[in-house]
């Protein structure tokens, strides 16, 4: 009989409870807070919370290297706590901020193409980082979220408001802009890697 020591979990308890990755769920939690809040009518607070879970996503990576505590699994839910967070403010921007379905439809295609070339490549055993222009770009989408969501408060100008909705469109279109070229991006360097 022979006695193997049982193997150790991929993922273990104190992965997840990093400080940086709790700062990853504490932005997907407070965005579904955020849309609960907006669409029941309670905006400013909505925009308030927006505000600081969005921030987390640059905090997130500051307090891994901070604390030494970069993992892969860390990047992979960084990756993951941005793409639902965009995914599910600009739907509902589509909703009550006339933002265009084209602008969802565009960020849902660029995530599910990145995602898969990932996938691919990890399977290859190739790893595929982030890059500054894809933070940038997920910068530039999250401004232009913001000024969309403020720009549908009832509190303000006509003028104000008119404003605030052509500057969130240039950024969201800016924003997705960038974020379709980090695909392109990555792409290629899956396509230039050595196998």
């Amino acid at each position: 009989m022979s006695t193997s020591k049982p193997a150790s979990p991929l993922i273990s308890g104190g992965d997840l409870m990093t400080i940086p990755n709790l700062l990853s769920f504490a932005r997907i939690g407070g965005v579904t807070l955020t849309v609960a809040l907006y669409l029941a009518g309670h905006r400013w607070l909505a925009v308030a919370i927006g505000i600081v879970a969005g921030m987390t996503d640059f905090l997130d990576g500051y307090m891994a290297r901070r604390l030494q505590q970069e993992t892969a699994l860390g990047a992979m839910l960084d990756q993951a706590a941005d793409s639902f967070t965009t995914a599910i403010l600009l739907a509902m921007l589509v909703v009550v901020g006339g933002a265009p379905f084209a602008f969802l439809v565009i960020f849902l295609l660029r995530e599910f193409w990145v995602a898969t070339i990932r996938r691919y490549g990890a399977a290859a055993g190739i790893e595929i980082p982030s890059s500054s222009l894809g933070k940038l770009a997920t910068a530039v989408i999250y401004l232009g979220i913001l000024a969309a969501a403020v720009a549908v408060l009832p509190e303000l100008s006509s003028q104000l408001a008119a404003a605030l909705h052509w500057t969130a469109l240039a950024g969201l279109g800016v924003g997705l802009a960038l974020s379709c070229a980090t695909a392109w991006r990555y792409t290629r360097a899956l396509a230039v890697a050595p196998v």
